[in-house]
C-alpha cells in the first residue's frame, strides 16, 4: 500500500508564510478593521441618541410644539445618519472580505 503525499520543501513553506503574513497586507487590514470599529462605535452612539430622543419626545408636553417639532426633525436626521452608517459598515465588511484579510472575525 503506497500513500502519496505532496511534499513541500522548506523554501516553499517559507514563501507561503511570507505571502500569508505580508506586512503590507497586515497594516492595510488593521487599518480597515480600525476604521470599521470606529464606525460601529458611531453606530452605537447614534442608536443611543435615537433612544434618548424618543424618551424626550415622550416626556415633552403636548403644548410644547416647537420642542416636539425639533425633536422630530432631529430623530429623522439621526435615523438617516444611522442608516448611512450601517451601509458604510456593511460596505467595509464586504471590502475586508474582498481584500482577503487573513484571520478576520466580523
Amino acid at each position: 500500500m503506497v500513500l502519496l503525499f505532496p511534499t513541500i520543501a522548506l523554501s516553499d513553506l517559507t514563501e507561503l508564510n511570507d505571502i500569508i503574513r505580508d506586512p503590507a497586507i497586515s497594516r492595510r487590514c488593521k487599518a480597515l478593521l480600525k476604521e470599521r470599529s470606529e464606525k460601529i462605535i458611531v453606530q452605537q452612539k447614534l442608536t443611543a441618541m435615537i433612544m434618548r430622543n424618543k424618551k424626550l419626545q415622550n416626556k415633552a408636553k403636548k403644548n410644547q410644539e416647537v420642542v416636539l417639532n425639533k425633536l422630530a426633525l432631529l430623530e429623522t436626521r439621526l435615523n438617516n445618519n444611522l442608516r448611512l452608517t450601517r451601509m458604510r459598515v456593511t460596505s467595509m465588511e464586504e471590502n475586508l472580505v474582498r481584500k482577503g484579510c487573513p484571520g478576520i472575525t466580523l
